[in-house]
C-alpha cells in the first residue's frame, strides 16, 4: 500500500551567485548632524571623566597631568572611531525589507522583512531635539537581537520612514 502513495519531494540547490546582494543596495547615509550630536555627547562625557581624573590626580600620588593624558588618549581613539564609523552607517528600504548597517571594527548588517515587523516608533531625546534629529525603532517578533534602530534622521524624515514601514508591514497583518 505504501508503494501506491508516491510523494514527490523536490528541493533543488540554489546557486550562490544567483542570490541578490544586499551590499549593493542603495544605503542612505545618516544626517551629518548626527555625527556632531555623537561628538557633543562624547565631549560631555569626556569633560566629566577629565574633571574626575584631574581631581583624582591632584589628590593622589600621581602628577596632576598623568590621568588627564590617559583619559585624553582614550577619548581621542573614541573620537576617531566615531568619525570613521559614521561613514559606514546607513539604512536601506527595499520592496520586502528594511536594513541597517554599521560598524568599523565590528561590522553589522541587520535586515528585517516587513512580514516580521510588529510595530515601529519614533523617539527623540533632549540632545537630539537640539539638532532636530530622531530615530526610528523597528520591533520584530524575533526579540531585541533582531530589532533595528535607525538613528540620525531628521525628525520629519523619521516620521515618514515610520509611516512607510508601518504601511508596508500592515499588508502582512
Amino acid at each position: 500500500m505504501q508503494s501506491d502513495l508516491k510523494i514527490k519531494f523536490d528541493n533543488p540547490t540554489i546557486e550562490m551567485s544567483s542570490l541578490p546582494q544586499l551590499e549593493v543596495a542603495n544605503f542612505q547615509k545618516l544626517e551629518k548632524d548626527y555625527l556632531w550630536l555623537r561628538i557633543l555627547f562624547t565631549s560631555i562625557i569626556f569633560l566629566i571623566v577629565a574633571c574626575v581624573s584631574l581631581i583624582s590626580g591632584i589628590t593622589s600620588d600621581l602628577e596632576w597631568w598623568q590621568p588627564l593624558v590617559v583619559v585624553s588618549t582614550i577619548f581621542s581613539l573614541i573620537y576617531l572611531l566615531e568619525w570613521k564609523g559614521f561613514e559606514k552607517k546607513g539604512y536601506a528600504i527595499r520592496q520586502n525589507d528594511v536594513s541597517f548597517k554599521s560598524g568599523l571594527l565590528f561590522f553589522s548588517m541587520t535586515s528585517v522583512p516587513f512580514n516580521r515587523v510588529q510595530h515601529t516608533e519614533v523617539s527623540q531625546n533632549p540632545l537630539a531635539r537640539l539638532f532636530d534629529l530622531g530615530e526610528v525603532k523597528v520591533f520584530t517578533a524575533g526579540g531585541a537581537s533582531s530589532d533595528i534602530t535607525i538613528s540620525g534622521l531628521k525628525i520629519d524624515e523619521a516620521h515618514r520612514l515610520k509611516d512607510h514601514i508601518t504601511k508596508l508591514s500592515s499588508k502582512y497583518a
